[in-house]
């Protein structure tokens, strides 16, 4: 089995409770007590999950942040793009986050963790020059990792136009669009994410039928693209629930 590493105690433990991982084993520092470590070796055990337990020291060669919990685990599976369109086909009010090259693997980790928490139906990513699945991304989402489905494309662009195909209108974030506490969103939406630096491509940002904008003190250019997505996410949450 291939596997990666994923450390830290809710990602560890929601990876266990999802079942959607197969493990290897999982490494604990000696003398880690707590609930949540507790229920980790109960799950391990029930599952014949080898449990092993290693020095504190041993586990910084891992991660400085792993909070006494390693685990082996087969990789996250992607969802294919064609099963997305199938899962949204009847929801009238479906969200998808598309993400334009954003490359920080925590932000993404955190992206995942908020479309989870407001009901985003899926998260699209790019293969190349944008930030994939690691540890840190595992890390960051704190658990929802393994509940959001990720679909990885070759092309977001294409992937913009097969949702504008299914009857998703597109909102790109940029500092220069419409308030989106102004705007009403209707039906389907696809919110597209840009690079952290330079935003949205010219090429992504022209197929989107929409741009928006979090409006802010302009004390500073703009926001971090996590914390956008999330304001994002959750406008569009409170607008549907009117």
């Amino acid at each position: 089995m291939s596997s990666e590493v994923i450390y830290g105690r809710h990602p560890v433990y929601e990876a266990l409770q999802a079942g959607s991982r197969k493990f290897k084993k999982i490494l604990i520092a000696k003398h880690f007590e707590g609930d949540i470590v507790n229920n980790i070796i109960k799950l391990a055990k029930q599952r014949n999950i080898p449990v092993q337990y290693a020095d504190r020291q041993h586990l910084i060669g891992y991660s400085k942040n792993h909070q006494g919990v390693i685990a082996y685990v087969s990789p996250k599976e992607y969802l294919q793009y064609e099963q997305l369109l199938s899962k949204v086909k009847d929801k009238k009010n479906a969200v998808i986050c598309i993400l334009d090259e954003v490359e920080d693997p925590q932000n993404l980790g955190v992206i995942l963790r908020s479309a989870l928490c407001f009901g985003v139906d899926g998260v699209i990513i790019q293969k190349r020059a944008s930030a994939n699945i690691s540890s840190g991304t595992v890390k960051a989402s704190a658990g929802a990792i393994e509940y959001i489905p990720i679909i990885r494309v070759p092309n977001i662009v294409q992937a913009i136009e097969g949702l504008k195909k299914n009857g998703f209108w597109i909102y790109g974030a940029d500092m220069s669009g419409e308030n989106i506490f102004k705007t009403k969103i209707i039906g389907k939406a696809g919110i597209v994410i840009g690079n952290e630096s330079s935003g949205l491509r010219q090429l992504t940002r022209e197929k989107c039928d929409f741009i928006v904008r979090i409006p802010i003190v302009e004390r500073i250019s703009s926001l971090n693209a996590a914390i956008s997505a999330s304001i994002i996410f959750y406008e569009l949450k409170r607008q549907k629930e009117q």
